[in-house]
């Protein structure tokens, strides 16, 4: 394992690309955004390692924030070889915004653009990507930040986007964090930190914890729900997935704690850094605190006569840009769905649904978790999943292996 002294200076080796992207979420985090944005899908030459994938010439690109009910527009440029798109994930866009090509809109060829509009109806964390898994990991991705109209219990707001290092790029890292390798983070002892984590690979997951901290967690995949502390302080993020925390800066002035990712002691993929201080005693932890406000999700599913359909995922090729010739199923608008998720293989699997979010169901009854999700780890087996198929459109089930990209299911449902 690469030791921290080797890996940053590594990291410094390779230019100044992926710090571009860091730089512009740190300033993302103290602007709002405008909500008129050109993006550019671009090659970049990182030095000596290799050419990657970049949004306007920085892993990630750059960050897109905006109110609640706001309306973002954004024009997309592709001055890559292939063609490309760009999917809202998490988002509950119209289905012509929602980036699928051959589904929802025709591929974005090499020197074209494509002009998307949405207008979010939920606060949260999300993220933007290219539609093809292969230019996701090649550096393709970047946050989406939808803020809640009112004022919210946090002294500050810190994006961190989880990545794997494209393959191009040496050293090789576990992973990066704002587009760089074990980036130190600073902190004031004392304050409350919203960090916002997103994991903004294809296939990969990251089981995290904080070293002496016991952070809430406020957001699952960008929709509130009661705030608890996860058990023994692990933070489970699935590919694509979202966390948004409340982190009491407990610790004493001048004093460090790492990021850790991995089941037992982990690798440090990061560092809270408290500033330099008079010397004062640790603060104590602020109350617990109170609930985001809620987004307009149904409060309950009635699934007494909910469309009960069974799928098989983690079977076929992801990611060869085929899909079927008829929807899984058709839905009538308004009506609820139970989906059972059926995992043949040995290895877990991973899905996100296009345009809602869902419920997970208990596996002895029709009682659900008590949180909202859009992706989805599966464990060979069965999982059963539950939403309101609200949003028209044609949207897609994408499912691949846990780390392998290249093997799963691709399917879309209609809803009418």
């Amino acid at each position: 394992m690469l030791s921290r002294r080797d890996a940053i200076a590594g990291a410094g080796m390779i230019g100044t690309m992926l710090a571009a992207g860091a730089s512009r979420l740190a300033q993302a985090q103290q602007q709002p955004e405008a909500t008129l944005r050109v993006l550019r899908a671009g090659t970049q030459t990182v030095m000596k390692s290799g050419t990657v994938c970049a949004f306007d010439g920085a892993v990630p690109g750059p960050p897109l924030r905006l109110k609640q009910g706001e309306e973002l527009n954004v024009r997309l440029i592709n001055e890559l070889a292939q063609p490309t798109a760009l999917h809202w994930h998490g988002v509950r866009v119209s289905n012509a915004m929602d980036g699928v090509p051959g589904l929802t809109q025709a591929p974005v060829n090499p020197g074209t653009s494509f002009d998307y509009k949405i207008r979010p109806p939920d606060a949260g964390t999300f993220w933007y990507h290219a539609h093809t898994p292969e230019q996701v990991d090649w550096g393709l991705y970047g946050a989406l930040v939808v803020e809640e109209k009112g004022v919210v219990d946090a002294d500050r707001d810190v994006t961190l986007v989880l990545a794997i290092r494209p393959p191009a790029l040496d050293p090789p890292a576990f992973a990066l964090v704002n587009g760089e390798v074990q980036p130190d983070i600073a902190v004031r002892a004392g304050e409350r930190l919203r960090l916002r984590l997103i994991n903004a690979t294809s296939a990969r997951g990251f089981v995290l914890h904080v070293a002496g901290h016991a952070p809430w967690v406020m957001a699952i995949d960008g929709q509130p729900g009661e705030p608890f502390l996860p058990h023994e302080g692990r933070l489970v993020l699935a590919p694509g997935g979202r966390l948004d925390l409340f982190l009491d800066a407990t610790a004493s002035e001048g004093t460090s704690a790492a990021i850790l990712s991995g089941i037992g002691d982990g690798i440090s993929i990061a560092r809270l850094v408290y500033r330099p201080g008079n010397g004062a005693p640790p603060v104590r932890r602020r109350s617990p605190p109170v609930a985001l406000p809620s987004n307009p999700l149904p409060p309950r599913i009635d699934l007494k006569d909910a469309l009960r359909v069974d799928m098989n995922v983690g079977e076929g090729t992801a990611g060869a840009g085929l899909l079927p010739p008829a929807p899984l199923f058709g839905v009538r608008r308004g009506r609820p769905v139970s989906l059972a998720l059926r995992n043949p293989k040995t290895r877990p699997a991973v899905v996100h649904v296009h345009g809602h979010h869902f419920r997970l169901l208990d596996r002895l009854d029709d009682g659900w978790k008590p949180y909202w999700l859009d992706s989805l780890v599966v464990a060979p087996g069965v999982e059963r999943i539950a939403f309101v198929a609200d949003n028209p459109g044609k949207w897609l089930i994408d499912c691949r292996m846990l780390d392998q990209t290249d093997v799963g299911t691709t399917a879309w449902f209609a809803v009418t």
